[in-house]
This record gives structure tokens, sequence and C-alpha cells, in this order.
């Protein structure tokens, strides 16, 4: 029996719902920024020293369990030294020289597309009927 004369209907529905909505974001979201990170390592890529282009080549971009990320020096012993230097004659730089400086850069992208996956997904969404009311 309602008291006050107050019923709520559809909480159920809107649990279910919201629940599909934040994993459609999570799905799109992870796509969305494993592109920027792509877009991140090309540019990585671009901007490293290059002899033998192992350095280049070690960039890499992959998901992750909460976005994605970029790395680079797996297999290449003077990744580190290109990157921070601190011996040798190379300055030490303690953000590095070219993956960290070019991800900061992007995180205006990285929002953009977390935003627009949010807008879109909330544009398309599609609520589940209130039954038993």
């Amino acid at each position: 029996m309602p008291q006050d004369g107050i019923e709520v209907h559809g909480i159920p529905e809107l649990e279910r719902g919201s629940r599909r909505l934040f994993e459609n974001i999570d799905q799109g979201a992870g796509s969305a920024f494993r592109s920027v990170a792509d877009q991140v390592a090309t540019m990585v890529r671009s901007r490293v020293p290059r002899r033998s282009g192992r350095l280049a080549g070690s960039v890499v971009a992959d998901q992750a369990t909460d976005g994605a990320l970029v790395g680079l020096g797996d297999g290449v012993p003077y990744a580190g030294w290109i990157e921070f230097g601190g011996t040798r004659g190379r300055p030490y730089v303690p953000t590095g020289r070219y993956l960290y400086p070019t991800a900061a850069d992007a995180a205006p992208l990285l929002e953009r597309a977390g935003q627009q996956v949010a807008q879109d997904e909330i544009r398309r969404m599609a609520w589940p009927l209130v039954t038993g009311a």
C-alpha cells in the first residue's frame, strides 16, 4: 500500500537500463581510447630518433583494462637512455623526450573521445519499458 499516495514504478527497469548504458559506454570508450593510443603511437614513432628504426619499431599501442596504453623500448636496450638520458653526455629528462610529452599533448583528444562515446550512447539508448505499473 502506498504511503501518503506516493508510488514509485520502474526501479528495476532503471537499474537494468543503467547497467546496459554503462556497459555500452565502457565498450565504446575502450575502442575510442585505443584509437587515440594508436594515433599517439604513430606520433611517437615519427618523433624518436632513427638509425636502425628499432626504437620506432618498438612503439606499441594496446588496450588496457581501464583505457589504453602506449609504450616503447621492449627489446631495445638503449630505449631508456634515448628517452630519459642521464649518462654519457645526454642530460636526464624525468618526463622523457618523446612518449610522455606526446601522450600529454593528446590528453584533450582522449577526453573528447570519451565524451563523444558517452553522448552517442546516451542519445541512442532505448530504455526498458516499465512493467507492472
